[in-house]
């Protein structure tokens, strides 16, 4: 299977906690969090710069055209959050994005599908934002990862697919998956979440010093989407197909 421009931009988690490392004084890296209806978006400097702050939600993006009478393929964002993203992305001098990866109780469903179609969207539309120099990770919660690492039962069968579901305010919920429809702040302090976990998993931080120790690696670099998978994404038969959402 030929690798594909999502594949060639994903990396391990680890990864861009090194591309921050060595461009900590001049770059940062951006969270984003996609919905159904709205893209979230914060961004964080290197924890040697942040002096002990956390992540900066940023103004969350519409995923839909909401001019009149404007219809683009239903497969594709609209050409405003492009323009958006590409401005965000050159004001902030961002290096990497780290994008919420929303498994829900270890299993990938309709938003974990939704959120390769934005991206696969935004590589198709622009070569300024997501590129194989400007790399992303797909990071999920301790939680989830977890949940996504326990080991086969004697049988060989993943015991995730035998518990109850946990039931959330603020989901919906279906046979297919959970589906999260966040409001527009929201969704921008999500993707901010995300963000200090990522950087509490991946730096040994003094803030009273204000130094950051040198990556280090952890649990949670095993748990992200294989490239392989990512390919799949994009094939004929794929179960995450944009198509079959």
């Amino acid at each position: 299977m030929m690798a594909t421009k999502l594949s060639n931009a994903l990396v391990a988690p680890a990864k861009v906690a090194n591309i921050l490392d060595w461009r900590k004084s001049v770059g940062v890296v951006m969270g984003l969090d996609i919905t159904r209806e709205r893209i979230g978006v914060a961004v964080s400097e290197h924890p040697e710069q942040r002096f002990g702050h956390k992540s900066i939600p940023l103004h969350s993006m519409s995923l839909h055209q909401e001019k009149e009478g404007v219809q683009g393929k239903k497969s594709q964002v609209n050409i405003d959050l492009i323009s958006e993203l590409e401005a965000v992305v050159r004001q902030h001098r961002v290096c990497a994005f780290v994008v919420n990866w929303p498994v829900h109780e270890g299993r990938m469903g309709e938003q974990c599908g939704k959120v390769l179609q934005v991206l696969d969207s935004i590589m198709d539309q622009s070569n300024c934002v997501v590129t194989r120099k400007r790399p992303f990770t797909l990071w999920c919660n301790d939680k989830n990862a977890s949940l996504a690492q326990l080991p086969p039962d004697e049988w060989g069968r993943a015991p995730v697919f035998a518990r109850s579901p946990e039931y959330s305010p603020g989901m919906k919920f279906s046979s297919k998956t959970v589906i999260r429809e966040e409001e527009s702040a929201i969704s921008s302090v999500e993707a901010a979440n995300v963000l200090d976990e990522w950087v509490k998993n991946h730096w040994e931080i003094d803030n009273r010093m204000g130094l950051a120790t040198a990556p280090k690696k952890t649990k949670s670099d095993t748990f992200f989407f294989s490239t392989h998978s990512v390919d799949e994404y994009n094939s004929d038969n794929a179960c995450l197909q944009a198509a079959l959402l």
